[in-house]
């Protein structure tokens, strides 16, 4: 055993004995020379070694799988294709004009001439004509025509559009509605006072309009579109009305919304003269005149808000009616519709009313076998509650189905009632009428070549003073059809047809226009179809041939009482651009 071993293990020994010494209490000192030595020690070398990167080449193999795959042979069909070249600027023809002759004497000519193509203004002109004979078997001479002559002038400016125009129309119906007999014509030719200016009558209409609109590119400025329209409307009996109508449609956007505001001034001055032996009076005698004056006032403010899917418009109607005794009138207004799956299915709710102008001139347009100096009086379309589903099944189709209530006080309703010899005349009542109607409209569109459309009106009217909803039909049905041959052969067929309606005829010719304690007797109107047919060969692009043909049935309706229309009108004829 070497020394430094030696000296170890007495180390120890000492240690271990003073420990227990220590642990008993007791101490021990020993004496010496001490001198430790630490031994070598064994240690890794872990200093990091570089790693060559470079991985050795691997030989890579691709196998093809022999598989055969089966596919059928399928050939489809191409559709031809048409090319349209479309010039930069089409070539526009200034003149149209179109000239027909039909049954029953019936001549047919139409003018069209205006500037064609322009950047700083346009003007336009046109002229029509057309007369008949009548031909109606069984009743007094039935001739009629119609003439009427449009010219217009617009100038566009910086920002604005400034136009005029000026308009004539001259119509002349006959009072036919009795039955012509031999006797009855012969003593109609015997009779000295009777005049064939008894049977018939002319309306003349003579009027100018002018008409100013913005054409702001800025939506915050005050859009406006202002409108003056004047007519001088009259009758062979004497009867004259002069109607000044002002209009101003005010818009402006504001925050995302639109305000509005509609401005109405309308002023009727009406005289009406009756100088025949209508109603019981005696014939060829002035019977003095009725004079009608009023103005209506009207203001229509709104709110409409447009977002992506939706569409609000909110507003009321106002007017100050000073016809007669002067009355206030408010009526609410909105309407509302929201767009589901991209237009698809739009739903809707809307509520209308207003304050309407029965003139002589809007009252004989409707009906022009009117007495000589009908009675004036304005209506109120208290409300008008509807709503409804519109949208397109296809690119193809659309539709449009819808429900109402309305009601109107002093509606115009028409009664008959005999006139001598010359014929029965129809005077105007009005009451109040309420309405509950259920409508519903289609259209199809294939390719422009096939285009369809219709619409069917259901309504139930209730009057308040007459006994039945004099002359307004229960329903309507309307169909309309258009085929196109490659654009030369177009052929268009329409079909109307009204129910069974009630009709009002003072048998004892007293005024209807006055309070009577015996209502009119009523007479049943039956229901009629009404086709027409109309074929039109384009031999080019300027000249074509067309054939209307209408009332195909050739069924001799009546559409107001002892007015029946012609059987069967055969009209042909030639239109020509230059």
């Amino acid at each position: 055993m070497n020394a430094m071993t030696i000296r170890a293990l007495l180390l120890t020994a000492v240690s271990i004995g003073a420990m227990a010494a220590h642990g008993q209490g007791e101490e021990y000192v020993i004496q010496g020379v001490f001198n430790p030595t630490l031994a070598d020690a064994q240690k890794k070398d872990l200093r990091p070694l570089p790693i060559d990167t470079i991985l050795p080449e691997r030989p890579v193999s691709f196998d093809v799988i022999p598989v055969k795959a089966s596919i059928p042979a399928k050939v489809d069909s191409l559709t031809a294709a048409r090319l349209n070249v479309v010039q930069p600027q089409q070539k526009l023809y200034k003149g149209f004009v179109k000239a027909g002759f039909g049954l029953y004497t019936t001549p047919l000519g139409e003018l069209y001439f205006d500037q064609a193509r322009s950047r700083d203004n346009a003007w336009g002109l046109h002229v029509k004509h057309m007369s008949s004979a009548g031909g109606i078997k069984d009743v007094g001479p039935s001739r009629y025509s119609f003439n009427s002559v449009d010219g217009y002038y617009t100038q566009f400016l910086r920002n604005h559009e400034v136009g005029g125009r000026l308009m004539y129309d001259r119509r002349r119906v006959s009072h036919y509605g009795y039955d012509a007999t031999d006797s009855v014509e012969a003593l109609i030719a015997n009779t000295v006072d009777v005049s064939e200016d008894a049977r018939k009558q002319y309306y003349n209409d003579i009027g100018f309009a002018a008409r100013v609109r913005s054409l702001y590119k800025d939506s915050t400025l005050i859009a406006h579109d202002v409108g003056l329209e004047v007519h001088a409307y009259s009758n062979l009996s004497g009867s004259k009305e002069t109607n000044m109508r002002l209009t101003a449609d005010l818009s402006k956007a504001e925050q995302g919304d639109r305000l509005g505001l509609g401005v109405l001034i309308d002023n009727n001055a009406y005289r009406g003269e009756m100088r025949n032996g209508l109603f019981g009076e005696v014939r060829s005698a002035s019977l003095g005149d009725q004079r009608t004056n009023g103005t209506l006032i009207g203001l229509t403010p709104s709110i409409t808000r447009q977002g992506d899917r939706y569409f609000v418009r909110i507003g009321a109607c106002l007017y100050i009616d000073a016809q007669g005794k002067t009355s206030f009138h408010f009526f609410p207004r909105a309407f509302a519709s929201y767009s589901l799956f991209d237009d698809i299915l739009v739903p809707y709710l809307g509520i209308e009313g207003e304050r309407r102008r029965n003139s002589f001139r809007s009252l004989t347009r409707e009906n022009p076998w009117l007495i000589a100096r009908p009675a004036l009086q304005n209506s109120s379309q208290l409300y008008d509650v509807y709503g409804g589903l519109r949208g397109n099944f296809s690119s193809r189709v659309g539709f449009d189905v819808r429900a109402s209530i309305s009601a109107t006080e002093d509606k115009p309703l028409y009664v008959s009632a005999p006139n001598g010899f010359f014929g029965d005349q129809m005077a105007v009542v009005y009451d109040r009428v309420g309405v509950f109607n259920l409508s519903g409209e289609i259209s199809y569109r294939m390719d422009e070549v096939v285009r369809f459309h219709g619409r069917i009106d259901i309504s139930q009217y209730d009057t308040d003073g007459e006994p039945e909803p004099w002359n307004l039909p229960p329903y309507q049905l309307a169909i309309g059809a258009t085929y196109s041959l490659q654009n030369k052969l177009i052929a268009s067929l329409e079909a109307q047809f009204l129910g069974a309606r009630k009709a009002g005829y003072y048998a004892d010719p007293s005024d209807p226009t006055r309070p009577l304690p015996i209502p009119p007797t009523t007479k049943d109107l039956d229901g009629f179809l009404d086709l027409h047919l109309g074929l039109e060969y384009r031999y080019t692009k300027r000249l074509s041939v067309f054939l209307d043909m209408s009332n195909l049935s050739a069924s001799k309706y009546e559409r107001w009482y002892h007015l029946p229309v012609q059987r069967g009108l055969l009209l042909g004829g030639a239109t020509y651009s230059f």
